[in-house]
């Protein structure tokens, strides 16, 4: 053993990993819940039964304690243990953010820990001893992984992850001991993954993958191996049909599925565009943002030179793979193994729901650490002082971006505030910027602060609603900031379209009614003033909110016949008789103006 193997142990090594693993996350440990921990945790009503609410997280989908209603995503995700591990957390500490970002930060020191021992023990036990080392040191500090541990609901990613290295670990044991024990416990390892998150059905290719690349197997023996992952999918496929079934409904909107109003040709220029994107983030991973999503990637056509130079470099990269393939070259196996776990990210297989997500490079990532690992060390040796200079300008510029993205996530306004300006032309963004203003101008005292909140709430609503006009929920959120700036007049539009976009919204329907009343004390502070011109307009808008608001329509009737209008009169009281046959005309009651 070298001197310097002696002095950089396997042991040192480890620590070093671990003391950067949690380094550059602490940060995170003082941070809010954010985005969708509302949906794994502070607003899941079954997680937050603790170890109670775990019989039914067993039998629901994933979604149902948080929707407590099926939706689009109803049916879509089966991922029960991820959910009784919140359920577990929640249990023993409630919704504490300093836990559960201390959980997931430990978790993902662990995972740094096992895949050093798979890479060192394994799979690379003859490689260099630095080869493990740097693989993990990159994997550590790679800043595309600040979404999957600054925010609690993407632990699962984590999880999974570590599932997938303890069963991979197993079946070498198996391969190597043939103990059936070893097989057992790989198998179970599987499965656990598998019901964390489903993304965990690549491992059945990777499988082969590795115990070719690196197990001295024949590429038939390999893919035996397979079999038992395989059928043991079926197995999940099936239980899971039978207890939450697959998609039911069908998504109308383009938010949550992306390439619903391109052609065929488009969309398939676009997702390999994309694909080419997933790649340029590991390799340069800024600017960082949470959302992709309708319209900060548009869409693209085949004859686009976005689509012609992805599609050439993704392909070349596939044919040197298969060139190399019987050579077992490490750049062979990274380029395929990043394909493979990728691809469940791509919405070539099933439609994700978003064009892109950060998290999805998770796995992935390391085919690239991998051959970085790899071109560091066959460079080191010709060029040394080159190679670690390059290597430590990577990994200080990667751990400063994980430091300062990490901040982002500190709550939902300041990664929200954070993103929309990273992500300018997403829409969802611009109306999560929306709400977010909105909030602050509720909470607000200042009346000052107080507009120049509502102001922002409204150019970043108008803003979403410009890229995206056919979302009702645009319509109502950015309504409730007019509301809030008393322009009701223009509240009320929006929230009449929301509502002929989406007739069954009864949280709109509620607002309607809401602003029908308000139009119409309006319209009775006008006529109290004799100003009849003013208070018609205003029973007229209430009577539009709401058809029924029997008040308005007597009112409405009682100007008209001041304004000497009979006839206009007359058909507002007549609809108060079909409202209410016994309601009492009374023209009297008009007199006095």
């Amino acid at each position: 053993m070298s001197p310097n193997k002696l002095i950089f142990s396997a042991t040192h090594q480890q620590i070093i990993l671990v003391l950067v693993a949690l380094g550059l996350n602490l940060n995170t440990l003082f941070h809010d819940y954010a985005l969708d921990d509302c949906v794994v945790l502070t607003q899941n009503t079954l997680v937050q039964k603790g170890i109670k609410g775990i019989p039914k997280l067993l039998t629901t989908d994933y979604v149902y304690g948080y929707s407590t209603k099926e939706n689009i995503l109803s049916g879509a995700r089966y991922r029960p243990l991820s959910l009784i591990l919140f359920a577990v957390e929640y249990q023993f500490f409630g919704a504490n953010p300093f836990i559960s970002h201390l959980i997931t930060v430990l978790l993902f020191a662990s995972l740094i820990v096992l895949l050093y021992k798979l890479l060192k023990n394994y799979l690379f036990p003859q490689q260099h001893y630095l080869f493990a080392f740097i693989t993990c040191l990159l994997f550590a500090v790679h800043p595309i992984h600040t979404e999957v541990i600054a925010n609690v609901k993407s632990r699962d990613e984590i999880i999974t992850f570590i599932f997938l290295i303890l069963s991979l670990i197993s079946l070498i044991k198996y391969i190597d001991f043939k103990k059936t024990g070893h097989l057992f416990l790989s198998l179970l390892y599987f499965l656990l993954a598998l019901l964390t998150k489903e993304t965990a059905v690549t491992y059945i290719a990777i499988v082969p993958l590795i115990i070719y690349f690196f197990l001295n197997q024949t590429i038939k023996k390999s893919l035996y191996y397979s079999i038992p992952f395989a059928i043991l999918f079926i197995v999940y496929l099936v239980l899971r049909l039978a207890i939450v079934g697959f998609e039911k409904y069908p998504v109308t909107d383009v938010t949550n599925a992306p390439y619903l109003y391109a052609t065929a040709s488009e969309a398939f220029a676009t997702k390999v565009f994309i694909l080419f994107k997933y790649l340029c983030l590991l390799i340069f991973p800024n600017p960082l943002t949470t959302d992709y999503g309708y319209n900060q990637i548009p869409y693209i056509t085949i004859f686009s030179a976005k689509f012609i130079g992805s599609f050439i470099l993704l392909f070349s990269m596939i044919i040197y793979a298969v060139y190399t393939f019987k050579n077992k070259s490490l750049l062979s196996f990274s380029i395929l193994y990043f394909f493979i776990t990728i691809s469940p990210a791509t919405n070539f297989i099933f439609d994700l729901g978003a064009p892109l997500a950060e998290r999805m490079l998770f796995q992935p990532s390391l085919a690239f650490c991998i051959a970085v690992a790899f071109l560091f060390l066959k460079a080191e040796k010709k060029a040394k002082l080159i190679s670690y200079g390059l290597l430590s300008i990577i990994l200080i510029l990667f751990s400063i971006k994980t430091i300062a993205r990490n901040n982002d996530w500190k709550n939902n306004e300041t990664i929200i505030l954070a993103d929309v300006t990273t992500s300018p032309d997403c829409s969802r963004l611009n109306l999560y910027a929306c709400e977010q203003f909105i909030i602050k101008a509720n909470a607000e005292t200042n009346a000052d602060l107080k507009i120049e909140y509502l102001n922002k709430a409204i150019t970043y609503g108008e803003k979403s609603l410009k890229i995206h006009s056919k979302f009702a929920y645009i319509y109502q959120r950015l309504g409730f900031a007019y509301f809030n700036q008393q322009n009701y007049f223009k509240a009320a539009d929006l929230w009449l379209q929301a509502s002929k976009l989406d007739p069954d919204d009864m949280e709109t329907k509620q607002w309607l009614g809401n602003l029908s009343n308000t139009f119409y004390k309006q319209g009775n502070s006008f006529s109290e003033q004799n100003k009849t011109d003013e208070a018609i307009k205003c029973y007229l808008k209430a009577t539009k909110l709401n058809k029924n608001n029997i008040e308005a329509w007597y009112n409405l009737g009682g100007n008209y016949f001041i304004n000497k209008d009979s006839a206009n009169a007359a058909k507002a009281w007549d609809i108060v008789k079909q409202l209410d046959l016994n309601f009492p005309i009374k023209k009297q009651d008009f007199n006095h103006n």
